[in-house]
């Protein structure tokens, strides 16, 4: 059986990036995202559990944000496409609506000749 674990985050963006590439990032976070329409076993409501924004910044500066309802899948994916204009961090921040936050970074780079 595969561990769950709330707030695992990945962030998966090209091997090799040169300065001025269009490249594509794409991210995953495990969250449950319960829609708050659902009951357990017992017949009690599900109380609704979602992630409700993410923040994208490259090098300290916002490139992104989205802002989600209930209506995502459980471990929702973001892909994205960005121009690799700096040698940077690149950093998404998960906010769900219970007031946790998940953050996650990869450093762009470029590759060298």
């Amino acid at each position: 059986m595969m561990t769950y674990t709330i707030g695992e985050a990945r962030i998966k963006v090209p091997e090799r990036i040169s300065q001025g590439d269009l490249i594509t990032v794409n991210s995953i976070v495990s969250h449950p995202m319960d829609t708050g329409f659902f009951r357990n076993a017992d017949g009690d409501p599900i109380p609704a559990y979602f992630i409700k924004q993410v923040v994208v910044t490259y090098g300290g500066d916002e490139v992104a944000r989205f802002e989600w309802t209930s209506g995502m899948s459980r471990d929702p994916m973001v892909s994205f496409t960005l121009k690799a204009e700096k040698e940077a961090p690149l950093t998404m921040v998960w906010t769900d609506n219970k007031g946790a936050t998940f953050k996650q970074s990869v450093n762009i780079g470029f590759a060298t000749a």
